[in-house]
């Protein structure tokens, strides 16, 4: 009897250890991959603040010179990639973890018909020895609307981004950007960042809209 009691005393010992072992091994592996996460999450929430802040530079400064070039038109690309990658990689996440889903007009379609605006226009001088293609007041106001439009995401990026301090003109990183680089997944900033997006494109579809179809 006293034998049994022996092993039966080391085998629930060692079901402990097992059991702690597997506990703590999945602690590490979801503290590691919430690290992962955080770390990218962050410089790539620099890049999209960095990619808003560039395209208003352009799109003031055509308005200024009253031309396009096609230098001007590949930056507008490069900065709507970067935002576009960046939705489709965090609204994935955040739809693997319930978290968020829009199933209606994005920040994504917004960004699209903003390149397909500049693109349709350069096409008129490919091909000619022109480098500058003269506006009209008609496709001006068009990008007098992207700036206000350009300037409303970056409000709403100044209003519900942490680790970040933005400025007309530049941004600044925070203390708190070092903790968030750890954890900052598990946060709700970043999700709110997609639904305000998406609110802004939503709130203004048929004007964005109506900039490729007119």
């Amino acid at each position: 009897m006293a034998k049994q009691i022996k092993w039966l005393v080391i085998g629930s010992i060692a079901i402990v250890l097992v059991f702690s072992l597997f506990t703590f091994t999945l602690f590490k592996e979801s503290r590691g991959y919430a690290q992962y996460h955080s770390e990218s999450l962050m410089n790539d929430t620099s890049s999209l603040i960095g990619s808003f802040q560039r395209k208003q530079e352009v799109l003031q400064q055509i308005i200024q010179t009253r031309t396009l070039t096609q230098t001007q038109v590949d930056l507008i690309r490069e900065d709507t990639y970067i935002l576009i990658n960046y939705y489709e990689d965090y609204n994935r996440l955040a739809m693997n973890l319930d978290r968020y889903e829009n199933k209606g007009y994005s920040i994504v379609d917004a960004a699209f018909v903003t390149e397909a605006v500049f693109n349709r226009k350069i096409a008129e001088i490919q091909g000619t020895d022109q480098v500058k293609l003269k506006l009209d007041n008609e496709f001006l106001e068009k990008i007098e609307f992207l700036v206000a439009f350009n300037e409303r995401c970056l409000n709403t990026l100044g209003k519900h981004v942490r680790g970040f301090v933005i400025t007309d003109t530049s941004m600044e990183t925070t203390e708190e950007r070092v903790v968030l680089s750890v954890n900052g997944i598990k946060e709700d900033f970043w999700v709110e960042i997609l639904k305000r997006l998406d609110r802004e494109a939503s709130e203004k579809q048929s004007d964005i809209e109506s900039l490729i179809n007119s």
